[in-house]
């Protein structure tokens, strides 16, 4: 069983939904050993202790029965030193960090994949935060693959780096800044 309403967010005949019944996942393969170990192993456990929420992306009309992308979720921030100068500020108060949404884990089932089901996704979460207000977040943040076939996903969907002080390490930080959706 997915989730209750609540945590539910809808577009263009897909659902994005909090995942409850982690049985669905005990099959779910995007092709990627280390994230299917999380999906299938470790998200359930981590959900329990309030580290994440993972939720699956699931076709409206119930024409697959099967989580077609998976994504877990965490609270993040950002420290001010941290964000590239070129992001402008309108609050008259300086804050030491800024409150963001971690992007801990994503997969879209390989059967799926190059499909555009990742970028409606994205799309997806990118919205499910500037509406109605669901919690304060100005960043999107994760923590990518540092392959070519990764960092090219998240930057055509407008991620940017936060610096080149990690281009050699297994993992590349980068962000997207909720506020250029919001008019």
């Amino acid at each position: 069983m997915l989730s209750k309403e609540r945590n539910r967010f809808e577009k263009d005949g897909w659902i994005l939904q909090a995942v409850e019944d982690f049985d669905l996942l005990s099959d779910f393969d995007c092709d990627e050993e280390d994230l299917n170990d999380f999906f299938q192993n470790d998200c359930s456990h981590q959900q329990k202790e309030l580290l994440n929420v993972t939720f699956a992306l699931i076709e409206a009309t119930q024409e697959y029965f099967f989580p077609v992308a998976l994504i877990s979720l965490s609270n993040d921030a950002i420290r001010k030193e941290k964000i590239p100068l070129f992001i402008k500020f309108g609050e008259k108060k300086d804050y030491p960090s800024y409150p963001a949404v971690k992007i801990a884990r994503f997969g879209v089932r390989k059967d799926f994949q190059r499909s555009h089901i990742g970028r409606h996704v994205m799309n997806m979460v990118k919205e499910m935060f500037i509406t109605n207000n669901r919690t304060g977040c100005r960043f999107l943040t994760l923590d990518a693959y540092n392959e070519d076939g990764p960092l090219s996903f998240y930057q055509n969907n407008d991620f940017q780096f936060f610096n080149d002080k990690d281009k050699c390490k297994k993992n590349r930080a980068m962000f997207f800044d909720l506020k250029r959706l919001v008019l």
